[in-house]
């Protein structure tokens, strides 16, 4: 799998730490941070990122109005929407909306793994 350029999106610093932590040592590069959806757009259009996490509670402008948004500048955005949160319709409508995975927290290295070996796939083709 190839090194994939990730966009970390929560208003959390530390779950942003501990995703960072494990991105890292999983040999992808985390090329921006951003605590709330409004930051997250304005960081997806600079720095052009493979994949997006993004954490689907937030304040001011949370994970689905951030999801939607980025499609719409964006059609073919990667997003893996991240919470220990979520209602079962939240993350229906998400994966309904465009994202491309859900993951629990607590992250698991498992469970990142698997979205990313994915997502790299659909990057290659």
């Amino acid at each position: 799998m190839s090194s994939l350029r990730v966009l970390v999106v929560d208003d959390s610093l530390s779950m942003r730490l501990v995703i960072k932590q494990l991105l890292s040592s999983m040999g992808h590069e985390v090329i921006g941070e951003a605590k709330d959806g409004l930051e997250a757009l304005k960081l997806y259009m600079e720095c052009k990122p493979d994949v997006v996490f993004l954490d689907l509670v937030m304040p001011v402008f949370d994970g689905k109005k951030t999801l939607k948004k980025l499609l719409q500048v964006d059609e073919n955005a990667l997003v893996v929407i991240c919470s220990s949160l979520g209602s079962e319709q939240d993350i229906e409508y998400c994966l309904r909306a465009g994202a491309k995975f859900y993951l629990q927290k607590p992250y698991e290295v498992a469970g990142i793994k698997t979205a990313l070996n994915s997502l790299s796939e659909t990057l290659e083709q």
